[in-house]
Protein backbone atom coordinates (compact mmCIF):
# COMPACT_ATOMS: atom_id res chain seq x y z
CA UNK A 1 0.00 0.00 0.00
CA UNK A 2 1.42 3.27 -1.06
CA UNK A 3 0.29 6.77 0.80
CA UNK A 4 0.64 9.57 -1.48
CA UNK A 5 0.59 13.32 0.54
CA UNK A 6 2.13 16.86 -0.46
CA UNK A 7 4.79 18.42 1.57
CA UNK A 8 2.68 20.94 2.28
CA UNK A 9 0.01 18.23 3.68
CA UNK A 10 3.06 16.29 6.32
CA UNK A 11 3.78 19.87 7.18
CA UNK A 12 -0.13 21.06 8.24
CA UNK A 13 -0.36 17.26 9.54
CA UNK A 14 2.97 17.81 12.00
CA UNK A 15 1.57 21.02 13.46
CA UNK A 16 -2.25 20.29 13.52
CA UNK A 17 -4.44 19.00 16.74
CA UNK A 18 -5.40 14.95 16.56
CA UNK A 19 -8.84 16.03 14.73
CA UNK A 20 -7.30 17.61 12.46
CA UNK A 21 -4.70 15.45 11.34
CA UNK A 22 -7.20 13.32 11.01
CA UNK A 23 -9.46 15.38 8.42
CA UNK A 24 -6.09 16.20 6.48
CA UNK A 25 -5.26 12.87 5.73
CA UNK A 26 -9.27 11.94 4.56
CA UNK A 27 -8.95 15.00 2.19
CA UNK A 28 -6.28 13.18 0.54
CA UNK A 29 -7.36 9.44 0.81
CA UNK A 30 -10.46 10.32 -0.82
CA UNK A 31 -10.41 12.64 -2.94
CA UNK A 32 -13.64 12.22 -4.66
CA UNK A 33 -16.99 12.44 -3.07
CA UNK A 34 -19.61 9.43 -2.58
CA UNK A 35 -21.23 10.22 -5.78
CA UNK A 36 -18.00 10.11 -7.78
CA UNK A 37 -17.58 13.90 -8.16
CA UNK A 38 -13.85 15.05 -7.91
CA UNK A 39 -13.44 17.03 -4.64
CA UNK A 40 -12.87 20.66 -5.51
CA UNK A 41 -9.44 21.93 -5.23
CA UNK A 42 -9.25 25.58 -5.49
CA UNK A 43 -5.31 26.63 -6.58
CA UNK A 44 -5.52 29.89 -5.32
CA UNK A 45 -2.42 31.42 -6.84
CA UNK A 46 -1.94 29.54 -9.90
CA UNK A 47 -2.05 32.75 -12.29
CA UNK A 48 0.70 34.76 -9.96
CA UNK A 49 2.69 31.08 -9.75
CA UNK A 50 2.48 30.60 -13.82
CA UNK A 51 3.56 34.17 -14.38
CA UNK A 52 6.28 34.71 -12.04
CA UNK A 53 7.74 31.68 -13.80
CA UNK A 54 7.46 33.13 -17.29
CA UNK A 55 8.95 36.46 -15.83
CA UNK A 56 12.48 34.92 -15.30
CA UNK A 57 11.94 32.99 -18.36
CA UNK A 58 12.03 35.88 -20.74
CA UNK A 59 14.61 37.45 -18.92
CA UNK A 60 13.05 39.39 -16.08
CA UNK A 61 10.73 41.40 -18.62
CA UNK A 62 8.51 42.82 -16.39
CA UNK A 63 6.03 43.27 -19.57
CA UNK A 64 5.41 39.73 -18.71
CA UNK A 65 3.57 39.97 -15.13
CA UNK A 66 2.10 43.94 -16.24
CA UNK A 67 0.55 41.85 -18.85
CA UNK A 68 -0.90 39.36 -16.47
CA UNK A 69 -2.32 41.53 -14.46
CA UNK A 70 -3.99 43.79 -16.84
CA UNK A 71 -5.66 40.36 -18.07
CA UNK A 72 -6.88 39.81 -14.31
CA UNK A 73 -7.83 43.43 -13.67
CA UNK A 74 -10.40 42.58 -17.21
CA UNK A 75 -11.39 39.45 -16.17
CA UNK A 76 -12.46 41.27 -12.62
CA UNK A 77 -14.12 43.92 -14.05
CA UNK A 78 -16.53 41.65 -16.88
CA UNK A 79 -17.11 39.28 -13.92
CA UNK A 80 -17.45 40.88 -10.55
CA UNK A 81 -19.07 38.95 -9.00
CA UNK A 82 -17.02 35.83 -9.94
CA UNK A 83 -14.02 34.87 -8.04
CA UNK A 84 -12.79 38.45 -7.64
CA UNK A 85 -11.54 38.21 -4.32
CA UNK A 86 -9.58 35.57 -5.57
CA UNK A 87 -8.09 37.65 -8.29
CA UNK A 88 -6.88 40.60 -6.65
CA UNK A 89 -5.15 37.80 -3.88
CA UNK A 90 -3.03 37.23 -7.72
CA UNK A 91 -2.67 41.17 -8.41
CA UNK A 92 -1.53 41.83 -5.11
CA UNK A 93 0.83 38.56 -4.93
CA UNK A 94 2.44 39.86 -8.71
CA UNK A 95 2.93 44.08 -7.68
CA UNK A 96 4.15 42.82 -4.58
CA UNK A 97 6.42 39.87 -6.43
CA UNK A 98 7.72 42.91 -8.98
CA UNK A 99 8.36 45.29 -6.65
CA UNK A 100 10.77 43.42 -4.15
CA UNK A 101 11.90 40.47 -6.05
CA UNK A 102 12.61 41.45 -9.75
CA UNK A 103 16.21 41.92 -9.20
CA UNK A 104 16.48 38.15 -8.63
CA UNK A 105 18.24 36.73 -11.70
CA UNK A 106 16.65 33.18 -12.29
CA UNK A 107 17.91 31.29 -14.86
CA UNK A 108 15.01 28.75 -14.80
CA UNK A 109 15.46 24.37 -15.18
CA UNK A 110 13.40 22.30 -15.64
CA UNK A 111 10.78 21.06 -12.65
CA UNK A 112 11.73 18.27 -11.12
CA UNK A 113 9.74 16.38 -8.99
CA UNK A 114 11.29 14.90 -6.04
CA UNK A 115 9.73 12.26 -3.34
CA UNK A 116 10.93 11.96 -0.06
CA UNK A 117 9.55 8.26 0.98
CA UNK A 118 9.62 6.50 4.03
CA UNK A 119 8.06 2.96 4.56
CA UNK A 120 4.33 3.44 3.07
CA UNK A 121 4.38 7.13 2.57
CA UNK A 122 5.75 8.58 -0.26
CA UNK A 123 5.63 12.89 -0.18
CA UNK A 124 5.65 14.68 -2.91
CA UNK A 125 8.05 17.93 -2.77
CA UNK A 126 7.82 19.29 -5.63
CA UNK A 127 9.38 23.13 -5.98
CA UNK A 128 7.48 26.29 -7.83
CA UNK A 129 10.54 26.60 -9.09
CA UNK A 130 14.14 25.09 -9.77
CA UNK A 131 16.38 28.02 -10.78
CA UNK A 132 20.32 28.46 -11.46
CA UNK A 133 21.45 31.40 -9.55
CA UNK A 134 25.20 32.74 -10.04
CA UNK A 135 26.13 29.00 -10.63
CA UNK A 136 24.12 27.27 -7.58
CA UNK A 137 21.06 25.20 -7.90
CA UNK A 138 18.13 26.10 -6.00
CA UNK A 139 14.27 25.13 -5.24
CA UNK A 140 12.12 27.21 -4.32
CA UNK A 141 8.65 27.36 -2.44
CA UNK A 142 6.43 30.91 -3.21
CA UNK A 143 4.28 31.68 -0.30
CA UNK A 144 1.75 34.38 -1.53
CA UNK A 145 -0.63 34.33 1.24
CA UNK A 146 -1.68 37.35 3.80
CA UNK A 147 -1.93 35.09 6.93
CA UNK A 148 2.18 34.89 8.11
CA UNK A 149 3.18 31.29 7.48
CA UNK A 150 4.15 29.04 10.65
CA UNK A 151 8.07 29.03 11.03
CA UNK A 152 7.77 25.29 11.91
CA UNK A 153 5.32 24.13 9.34
CA UNK A 154 8.00 26.26 7.30
CA UNK A 155 11.12 24.15 8.61
CA UNK A 156 9.32 20.71 8.15
CA UNK A 157 8.85 21.92 4.66
CA UNK A 158 12.83 23.25 3.89
CA UNK A 159 14.03 19.67 5.64
CA UNK A 160 11.50 17.40 3.65
CA UNK A 161 12.54 18.84 0.35
CA UNK A 162 16.10 19.10 0.79
CA UNK A 163 15.64 15.23 1.98
CA UNK A 164 13.92 14.39 -1.41
CA UNK A 165 16.17 16.45 -3.22
CA UNK A 166 19.58 14.69 -1.87
CA UNK A 167 17.39 11.32 -2.59
CA UNK A 168 16.96 12.22 -5.79
CA UNK A 169 20.42 13.48 -6.54
CA UNK A 170 19.68 16.68 -7.49
CA UNK A 171 22.32 18.30 -6.06
CA UNK A 172 20.68 21.44 -3.81
CA UNK A 173 22.59 22.02 -0.96
CA UNK A 174 20.20 22.88 2.32
CA UNK A 175 20.69 26.37 2.46
CA UNK A 176 19.48 26.40 -0.99
CA UNK A 177 15.94 25.12 -0.36
CA UNK A 178 14.11 28.60 -0.13
CA UNK A 179 10.76 29.45 1.25
CA UNK A 180 9.67 32.65 0.04
CA UNK A 181 7.47 34.73 2.03
CA UNK A 182 6.26 37.19 -0.76
CA UNK A 183 3.74 39.50 1.15
CA UNK A 184 6.37 39.70 3.82
CA UNK A 185 9.39 40.15 1.61
CA UNK A 186 10.88 37.68 3.68
CA UNK A 187 13.36 34.65 2.93
CA UNK A 188 13.62 31.51 4.70
CA UNK A 189 16.16 28.74 3.75
CA UNK A 190 16.67 24.89 4.56
CA UNK A 191 19.61 24.02 7.16
CA UNK A 192 21.00 20.76 7.24
CA UNK A 193 22.32 19.39 10.77
CA UNK A 194 18.57 18.95 11.98
CA UNK A 195 19.13 15.22 12.52
CA UNK A 196 16.00 15.74 15.56
CA UNK A 197 13.59 16.85 12.77
CA UNK A 198 14.35 14.11 10.38
CA UNK A 199 13.51 11.68 13.02
CA UNK A 200 10.11 13.58 13.69
CA UNK A 201 9.16 13.46 10.28
CA UNK A 202 10.12 9.22 9.84
CA UNK A 203 7.67 9.57 12.87
CA UNK A 204 5.09 11.23 11.37
CA UNK A 205 5.03 9.24 8.31
CA UNK A 206 4.96 6.23 10.35
CA UNK A 207 1.60 7.92 12.50
CA UNK A 208 -0.13 8.38 9.31
CA UNK A 209 0.78 4.90 8.04
CA UNK A 210 -1.02 4.00 11.00
CA UNK A 211 -3.67 5.81 10.71
CA UNK A 212 -5.13 5.44 7.25
CA UNK A 213 -6.17 2.50 6.86
CA UNK A 214 -8.70 3.20 10.06
CA UNK A 215 -10.20 6.35 8.16
CA UNK A 216 -13.81 6.22 6.59
CA UNK A 217 -14.91 8.37 4.29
Amino acid sequence: MSISISVNGLAKFMTSSEATRRRILRDYKFPFNKDGSKKPQIVRYSEARAAIRDYHESGNNAATIVIVIEKLIAKKQKNPEKDAARINDNIRALQTYLEHFSNRKFTVLENPKPKYIHGEVSVSAFPDLFVDEDGSKKLIKLDFSETEPDEELVEIMLKVMHEAASANELAVVAENVIYLDITRKTQFNGKKLNKQLKKNIDAACETIADIWPKLKQ
